[in-house]
């Protein structure tokens, strides 16, 4: 049997990490997580997710600038900011931008798309 596709989820807010967790686990997917930004350096070096889903601002650093530490790591941003789309444009490992709250369909349209 495969081994199942590793997504990474860092954002401050346990509910929603935990409902974006549960959800991708219930679809087959296995999830690591953290709650402060430069975790996730460690978190995808460990763990090599597919995927990052991450939160645009984070005590220490956001999806922008681990974005630009890990510039190989494909990364899903969500924000409750309305000016990032731009800002996002910029990074090639940026895959797109989720508002909040989050639509838990939207990131598994996005997961199925990136994280083959």
């Amino acid at each position: 049997m495969a081994e199942p596709k590793i997504i990474a989820i860092v954002g401050s807010h346990v509910d929603t990490v935990t409902n974006i967790s549960n959800y991708l686990e219930g679809k087959g997917y296995k999830t690591v997580w953290a709650y402060l930004g430069m975790q996730a350096i460690p978190l995808c070096k460990s763990n090599s997710p597919r995927l990052l889903i991450m939160d645009a601002t984070l005590a220490g650093a956001g999806a922008f600038e681990i974005a630009k530490i890990l510039p190989e790591q494909k990364i899903l941003v969500m924000t409750a900011l309305t000016d990032t789309e731009q800002l996002a444009k910029q990074f090639k490992n940026i895959i797109g931008v989720i508002s909040k709250p989050i639509d838990l369909e939207e990131v598994e349209t996005y997961v199925k798309k990136f994280a083959k």
